[in-house]
């Protein structure tokens, strides 16, 4: 089983996988945004299919023993959003390569407050808190990818990563 660290959220790091930028820093929002204070316009553009309305989901994550990388997943044609509310959280994210492998994985750490955007086709997974026993997690989708654009592989034991969180 392949192990992996958790790298540091840095533009470097992550521009290959999409983009992020953290929600409560008020200074970096302004930097970004065409209004200096109260509201933060357009920060994070989000490409979603055509003819599909953008969707707010939760994922609901749960503390485990190990962070076991046990399913895969990437959207062909639209990107996916993740804002984690309650805790910080670990992610992965992979470029698309056939067949899916956890050898092409990387491991994030992402503060509370921290929008991430995943690029198409980028492969990724559930998210993993990091001290707290439940973080919800906002996911940005076009209403019903899980159904119409979603490839998805469960991976065998021996084919599974964990990740360590140091």
């Amino acid at each position: 089983m392949r192990t992996m660290k958790v790298n540091t959220l840095s533009e470097e790091a992550f521009a290959k996988y999409g983009s992020f930028m953290n929600l409560l820093d008020n200074e970096a929002m302004k930097k970004k945004s065409i209004f200096t204070s109260g509201f933060f316009a357009d920060l994070i553009s989000l490409d979603f299919s055509d003819g599909t309305l953008p969707t707010i989901s939760v994922c609901d994550v749960h503390k485990k023993d190990k962070n076991i990388v046990d399913f895969l997943e990437a959207h062909t044609s639209t990107c996916e959003g993740l804002l984690p509310l309650d805790g910080d959280v670990v992610i992965f994210a992979g470029i698309p390569n056939q067949p899916f492998s956890v050898e092409d994985l990387e491991a994030f750490y992402v503060p509370a407050g921290t929008f991430i955007k995943l690029n198409p086709l980028i492969v990724h997974g559930t998210q993993y808190p990091v001290s707290e026993e439940e973080v919800h997690v906002v996911c940005m989708l076009p209403g019903r990818t899980f159904h119409n654009d979603m490839v998805s592989y469960r991976l065998t034991e021996e084919e599974q990563a964990v990740i360590v969180i140091e």
